[in-house]
């Protein structure tokens, strides 16, 4: 390979990068239309989303700190990221369909699953929000 040719494929890698992170976020505005708590999302952000040779595109998370009940949303859940993995995986596995990544989307989904039973189970004991077991 030369080095035109080289440099053209490290570019296209570069921007399949960037749209993958931008798609996954794209995913998710569209999942969180159904979402009543949408709001928290802002806490999301994507840095360095140019199309730039050798500058990986960065997604930030604002982790919510202490209970929502007491100081209001001002993060994200753990839930709320493996939303977002689960979304990039999705894109990823649009454009490289494989086994592994379609197991990876599926364990993502019963993770999600699993927090969402276990915030069921935390509301009926009335702990939920609360710094309690």
């Amino acid at each position: 390979m030369n080095k035109k040719n080289k440099v053209k494929t490290m570019e296209n890698k570069k921007e399949q990068s960037v749209r993958f992170v931008v798609d996954a976020q794209s995913r998710l505005n569209n999942e969180r239309t159904f979402d009543e708590n949408a709001e928290k999302w802002r806490f999301l952000h994507i840095e360095n989303q140019k199309e730039e040779f050798g500058v990986a595109p960065t997604v930030c998370f604002t982790i919510q700190s202490d209970p929502v009940s007491e100081v209001g949303v001002n993060g994200l859940q753990a839930t709320d990221m493996l939303h977002y993995v689960k979304c990039l995986f999705e894109s990823l596995n649009d454009r490289f369909p494989c086994a592994e990544n379609t197991l990876t989307i599926q364990k993502l989904q019963e993770a999600i699953y699993f927090q969402h039973a276990r915030t069921v189970d935390r509301i009926k004991r009335g702990v939920e929000g609360k710094n309690e077991k």
